[in-house]
């Protein structure tokens, strides 16, 4: 058998299986394709997993608000103390090192040292120095404060909330009249959990009107998968043998088959959302050792020959802060590639082109921070 032969024999299977359990544990218990889906669960279900990935990226750049400073004083142990006092003292011996080996160097240069211009420089560096080192925290701090104002001016700018685009809400109410639970019941078409099988006996024994399912739908997040959707309907109740959802697709339409081949995008979008979170963790880890051991590369300024390390030191934390900004404008260029890629032929109507992109996205997240550094200089 041919490596092409058992790959479609394995779609083959998983879709059987796939077919199988949803017909004896469907996800919803109404529809109508042979597994009991319908359009509108389609739509329900990318506005569900698109408000989740949301709900993800939302509390991932929250996170990256708190500032490395608030974490650090918020927990005092003994070890953040010993740690930032050492790193004070040993940061002192070393600028005084820097300082007179620099010292000792020009005074070699006679011209140099019997200037008292020369001298009262030298004077005012070694208290600048001092400073520095001993007020490294204020100035992290403030260097902090001044780039993370153009972070929080990106996350309000993006709409943490809705960084995959999930507005224009609209709620449908779809009405199952009892005359149609009942046939579907008898003909068996009506499966579900034993919540469902409860109340619609509920229902048809007591002898009420029907029975009201809610979808909420964000044609936003629709739009990202099938760009030809008519979202012109307006929110309201209706029932179910009056109106159905037009397929926003002019070929054969499956909404079960749609929800099955549609789960690796979502999960990819999921793992992306995680991704990020993971990095922003990492990053405020990142953030708080250099605001712990910030007084040592500051110290290297006290030296003409190694001022370079604090100023890498300078730009690396500047890009770390910032790696923040890149990540969100990672998302408007994914927003607007998205974009490009459903409307311009012939990449239009092509889901494979918006898998590769999402999954660029992904590949683009787990480098922003080297990104970050080039834009800082800093790599």
């Amino acid at each position: 058998m041919s490596r092409f032969a058992k790959i479609r024999r394995s779609i083959y299977i998983f879709v059987i299986v796939a077919g199988l359990i949803q017909i004896f544990f469907p996800l919803v218990a109404y529809a109508a394709d042979i597994f009991k889906n319908d359009v509108h669960d389609v739509y329900y279900e990318i506005t569900q997993n698109v408000k989740e990935t949301n709900d993800i990226l939302n509390k991932a750049f929250k996170f990256c608000t708190v500032s490395p400073h608030t974490v650090l004083n918020g927990y005092r142990s003994g070890v953040f103390i010993n740690v930032s006092g050492g790193c004070h003292q040993i940061a002192i011996v070393i600028a005084t090192l820097l300082l007179l080996i620099d010292f000792f160097k020009k005074t070699t240069n006679f011209e140099w040292a019997s200037k008292w211009e020369n001298i009262l420089i030298f004077l005012v560096k070694v208290i600048v120095v001092k400073q520095v080192v001993q007020n490294a925290d204020v100035i992290i701090s403030y260097l902090y404060a001044l780039f993370d104002w153009l972070n929080r001016g990106a996350i309000i700018g993006a709409g943490t909330s809705e960084l995959l685009p999930c507005g224009n809400k609209k709620i449908y109410i779809i009405h199952y009249s009892e005359s149609l639970l009942k046939d579907m019941w008898e003909e068996g078409i009506v499966q579900g959990w034993g919540n469902f099988f409860s109340k619609v006996g509920e229902s048809l024994a007591g002898g009420t009107m029907g029975r009201d399912f809610t979808y909420e739908i964000s044609w936003d997040a629709v739009h990202m998968f099938f760009p030809t959707a008519d979202d012109s309907l307006p929110a309201g109740t209706y029932n179910y043998i009056d109106h159905r959802f037009a397929y926003p697709e002019n070929v054969m339409f499956q909404p079960t088959i749609k929800i099955i081949f549609m789960q690796p995008y979502f999960l990819v979008m999921k793992a992306i959302a995680y991704m990020i979170f993971v990095v922003a963790i990492g990053r405020v880890f990142e953030l708080c050792i250099y605001t712990l051991f910030a007084p040592l590369p500051l110290a290297t300024f006290a030296g003409e020959g190694s001022h370079d390390i604090a100023k890498g030191f300078i730009k690396t934390y500047i890009a770390t802060v910032l790696q923040i900004t890149v990540m969100i404008a990672m998302f408007t260029i994914y927003l607007a590639m998205n974009s490009y890629f459903t409307t311009t032929a012939p990449y239009a109507g092509t889901p494979l082109i918006q898998f590769v992109v999402l999954i660029s996205l992904g590949l683009g997240v787990t480098k922003s921070g080297q990104w970050a550094k080039r834009v800082c200089g800093a790599a």
